[in-house]
């Protein structure tokens, strides 16, 4: 075992290779081309890439935002990233394979890839993913407002007039609610720059401006509830319940002077739960 946590973490024949930087000098040489880990895989836990594609070289950057899925006791949270303008989409193949692969879950398979495809960039790179890598979980495209048959036979995030407000919306309530936590300093200098119309179908960043870690986040933080907000659930929901079930009972001790014992409480769950919400709307 070495000295350093992160190379303990890397299983061999990936080609991570840490790097000793000034953590001070954030600056476009800094970050381009490389994954910036915040946390590191954890055991028992899923993860989810938002992957927002360029065109080619020189247009806009090509990133991938490593999302930690929620549970009931904590939020999304945002765990590494990776930006580049300097490779097109077929050089982002291997990495975004390795980043899906190395964030795997407990019974290894690889993170839930949710890939923009309105670009042929896009579209390519997520074919390669699966022909040459064979990367299985990718996000299935759905069709929101269908009254049946919602899911389609399409791989991939597909952006039109109707899903962007979506991501915008979702992202929006995420962040206000503190449902998403960030760590890259680079995302929270695009969010900054983020503009929104009225209608929120035509938000960008502001002119000269990126906004693909932006994009990316959103993507990811959506592909990780999707399928439980298309169930009628919702995880934050029932966190922040919880959450105010502990404060109810925490008043009730201090009122009382005795601990609360719910484990040997007549009290059902959906009892407890109504009564925390009895307090929030109180």
């Amino acid at each position: 075992m070495s000295k350093d946590p992160f190379l303990d973490a890397i299983p061999k024949g990936m080609g991570f290779k840490p790097l000793s930087v000034d953590v001070g000098a954030y600056d476009y040489e800094w970050w381009n081309g490389r994954l910036l880990v915040y946390e590191l895989p954890q055991n028992g836990e899923s993860y989810v890439l938002g992957v927002d594609v360029a065109e080619g070289v020189g247009q806009d950057r090509t990133v991938v935002e490593v999302v930690r899925r929620g549970n009931e006791t904590r939020p999304d949270e945002q765990v590494a990233e990776f930006a580049t303008d300097t490779l097109n989409p077929i050089e982002m193949v291997p990495i975004v394979a390795t980043i899906g692969k190395f964030y795997c879950d407990d019974s290894k398979d690889e993170a839930l890839a949710v890939i923009e495809c309105n670009t042929i960039g896009g579209q390519e790179l997520q074919l390669a993913l699966r022909t040459q890598h064979d990367y299985s979980n990718l996000f299935v495209w759905k069709v929101y407002d269908k009254r049946d048959n919602v899911f389609t036979n399409k791989l991939g995030w597909w952006t039109n007039r109707t899903t962007r407000p979506k991501l915008i919306v979702r992202g929006l309530h995420a962040l206000e609610n503190n449902d998403l936590i960030i760590n890259s300093p680079f995302l929270i200098d695009e969010m900054e720059d983020f503009e929104r119309d009225h209608f929120l179908a035509q938000a960008k960043a502001k002119f000269g401006r990126h906004d693909d870690r932006v994009i990316a986040i959103l993507m990811a933080h959506v592909g990780a509830h999707d399928d439980e907000w298309l169930a009628g659930e919702d995880m934050a929901e029932q966190r922040r319940l919880l959450t105010l079930a502990g404060g109810v009972k925490q008043t009730a001790e201090v009122k009382t002077g005795r601990r609360a014992d719910f484990q040997n409480t007549a009290i059902t769950y959906d009892e407890m739960m109504a009564k925390a919400e009895e307090a929030l709307w109180d």
